[in-house]
This record gives C-alpha cells, structure tokens and sequence, in this order.
C-alpha cells in the first residue's frame, strides 16, 4: 500500500476502521488499535511520494454523477441506514450488532440524525435552522448540549459529533456526501480507482454494482437503477481487528432504505424533546474530559499485569532469518513493539517508537518490531512498500503475543537491564512519545519504573 502524507494522516484512516463497527470500538480507541497519535509526533524527513494515478471508469462516474444530480436537485429527503456488524471469533460477539441512522434533510439548514441499536453510544443530533442540540447515550446516562445551528448543512457535517456518529458501520462516506452541496466530489475524494463490477439485484431491486479503491480503505456501493438513482447497499472493506489475543474478521453491510424525497416535513420531525432525567451541560466534550480528570484523581492508575516480573525468554525469527531473545541482552534496555501491517495505528506509531530507539542505540537501547501473527511474504511485501527502519522479527504462531499478554495492538514493551518489565504502552496514546523519551532517560540513569513489592498501582506511573 503507498501512503502519503504525515503519520497524522496515516492515523486517521486506521482509527476510521475501527470506527465502522459501531462506537463500542472506542473501548479499543483508547486500549488499542485506535488510538489516538501521540502528541507532538513528528514525520521524519522523507523523500517526496509521487501520487498515485486515479482511475476512474466512466461508465462509474456515471452512475455517481446521476446520484449526486438527483439528490442535488432535493430540497429534502429522509431514508434509515442500518449497519450490521459480524465477528468471525465469539470472544469479539460484544462488536457484532445491528445500528439504525434514521436522517431527515432539509436544506438549507435542517437535519435530524437519530442512532439507535445493539452498541453503545446512540444519539441525535438536530438542527432546526436556530439551535443545533447533541444528545448522547451513555450506558443509563442521556446528556445533551444546545448551541447556534450552522448556517448550512456542509457547515453542520463537520460538528465533530456528527462526524462519529455517522461514521458508525462506516458508511459516513456515502451519508456526507449526499448532505453536502457538491456529492459527487465528496464520494469521489481519495479514490484512487472506480469501476463497475456489474449489475446486480439487491432486495429485489436493480443496482448497478460500484468497487471503489481509496487511500483509507476499500469499499462496494450498489446504487439503484432507473429514476431515482438512490443508494441501496454499501459494504467496507474492514478485514482484521486484534481482539483479545487473536485476530478476528470483521465485515460490515449498510442498508439503505424508507426514502422519502421533497416531504412535507413537520416543526416535530426537526425538534428535540429531552426526556424525564436527561442532563443538559455546557459541553458533551468538556464534561467527558472533566469526568476522566475525575476518575484519575479519584483511582490510582493501574499496571499492566506483566509489568514488574521478568521478560520471558523468546527465540524470535527476523525477516532476515537472524534470531532474537530479549533475555539473552545482557546490560541491555530492550524495547519490544507488537505490530501488524493491517493495524492503521501501528503503522503509525511503530516509526516514531523505531525513531526514537533509534536515536539511543548507542547508548544501550536494542529495539525490534515484534510482527503479530502475520505470513512472512505479507511482512515483506510490506516493508518493500513502507519500510520501518528497524529490525523486524516474526510472531508467527503468537508465542511472544501471549508471553506477554498482548491483547491489543500496537503494544510497546520496555524490559530493563535487570530483565525486568519496566513498562508497557497499550495503543498510541497522546503524549507517546514524550512519555517514552522520558522512561528511557530514566533507565538509562538507573531508576526503576517498575513498582516496588510486587505489581501494584502507583498514584503517579512516570
């Protein structure tokens, strides 16, 4: 895959993946492999990518073309959008579950987006031309905010919150685009290639059968045939999630349907009623930042499990065919990264945590990219399109993965000179690379990060 662009950027199409199976993924946001970049995170000086071609069939731009026509001539329409998410692993059965968009359009200024379903993390968010109000559900608690309505829905589309919600089973890029002014540009947006696989029915109902190829994932459109060229089914190319401890299929499939076109809307259909109980704050954002700096002061942070006990001896196989055991580096800090190449923010994170063990090498520092499970042509042909200046060794059966209790990727190991586990990083959380400048230093210096009399929380985990 040739990326472009900063590792920022990188970030965001893996976050995207984890998203399309609805919002309980964010439990795997913060643990795993959808985190956030870490703070600061600078791109390496790196010779200019020339982009790739787009192709774009024209009997494919066609159909896109009639769409973004017919929706552009609608002063307003309502449709449901149901996403179904299945799991290949029964350990993953809480990301499986059916999510219902009901939308409603009026332009220039009128939305009402309401998500319900088997995951956590249903909503509305209204705008009737005066007030835009947000509302979330968050296991029994409801809470909404209330502020000044965009002028216009593109105005609207990038409320952040709305953004999320729509996202959820990851047809965010057919929704938005047809709540914008100009579709067919905003479908066609990183597109690297489109074409007509065929014509096919769905439910009954001809489609013409769209394969697109973009730089932060594939995806299939069927789009219905004759005068109203609406779309009908949309599928993403998710692939894999690790998921506690294994790797599991994921795949979702979005429904479109119930569309109304130019209806005679009523006050009721934009209107928010909150119900007994629900709480009003100033910011949804604010309060869920000041609630986490609550839960902070008020628990002391946890470790790890394997944080504080010894490294486990290993006989990893590099790309190379050398071999690697983290036990047998004698007076040396060894810093393990468990990665994947399908996982968006390993890709991302795993070249700053190369970097920067790279910069102390010579002062004791031996780091090496522990791949997850993964073939060993898949590595190669991965290293040959994006190479990670570091050695790579291979996980092939998951030895390593369970020695040290990597449930989520990417996971980034610390082992002391005493062999000790000195530290652990689950996902790419903000402030990284900071926080681990700072723990090498440490070490380096001869501290301890690791706790005293055993593994036990610290109030305050360097």
């Amino acid at each position: 895959m040739e990326v472009t662009g900063t590792r920022t950027d990188r970030l965001k199409m893996g976050v995207r993946l984890w998203i399309v199976v609805g919002l309980a993924a964010g439990l795997l946001v913060t643990a795993g492999c959808g985190a956030t970049v870490p703070a600061g995170a600078k791109p390496e000086a790196q010779m200019p990518v020339e982009p790739r071609p787009v192709s774009i069939a024209p009997e494919a731009r066609e159909v896109i073309d009639r769409m973004a026509k017919f929706f552009g001539a609608r002063k307003g329409f309502s449709l449901r959008q149901v996403s179904t998410t299945t799991v290949s692993d029964e350990a993953a059965k809480k990301l499986a579950g059916a999510m219902t968009h009901v939308v409603r359009v009026e332009r220039p200024d009128r939305l009402a987006v309401v998500l319900t379903g088997d995951q956590p993390g249903s909503g509305t968010v209204i705008s009737d031309g005066e007030a835009l109000v947000i509302h979330q559900k968050q296991k029994d608690t409801n809470r909404y905010e209330s502020s000044s309505a965009p002028a216009s829905l593109s105005e609207l589309v990038d409320n952040p919150h709305l953004r999320t919600m729509l996202a959820v089973g990851g047809a965010d890029v057919v929704t938005k685009a047809l709540l914008g002014e100009d579709p067919a540009t905003a479908i066609l947006e990183g597109v690297q290639e489109l074409t007509v696989a065929d014509s096919e029915e769905v439910d009954g109902q001809p489609c013409t059968h769209l394969v697109a190829k973009t730089d932060s994932g594939n995806w299939d459109l069927w789009v219905a045939t004759g005068d109203e060229p609406v779309p009908v089914k949309f599928v993403p190319a998710i692939g894999q999630l690790f998921f506690g401890g294994t790797n599991v299929d994921l795949s979702s499939t979005v429904m479109f349907d119930q569309w109304r076109f130019d209806p005679a809307f009523e006050a009721a259909d934009f209107a928010f009623v909150p119900e007994e109980g629900w709480e009003k704050v100033e910011s949804l954002t604010g309060f869920a930042d000041q609630a986490r700096r609550d839960r902070l002061a008020a628990a002391r942070p946890s470790l790890h499990p394997t944080v504080g006990f010894p490294g486990m001896p290993l006989s990893l196989v590099g790309v190379d065919g050398s071999r690697f055991d983290p036990a047998t580096q004698n007076d040396k800090i060894v810093v393990l990264d468990f990665w994947a190449s399908w996982c968006g923010p390993c890709r991302a994170s795993l070249p700053v945590v190369a970097q920067i063990c790279k910069e102390y090498a010579d002062k004791g520092i031996v780091f090496r990219a522990v791949n997850v499970k993964e073939d060993p042509e898949t590595i190669r042909t991965f290293l040959a399109e994006e190479p990670i200046d570091a050695a790579v060794v291979m996980d092939t059966e998951g030895t390593a993965s369970a020695a040290y209790r990597v449930e989520a990727i990417p996971h980034t190991v610390i082992i002391g000179r005493d062999g000790i586990v000195q530290a652990v990083h689950v996902g790419a959380a903000e402030g990284m690379e900071a926080k681990l400048r700072k723990q090498l230093d440490a070490l380096l210096e001869g501290k301890s990060l690791a706790p005293k009399g055993g593994n036990q929380a610290r109030a305050e985990p360097l």
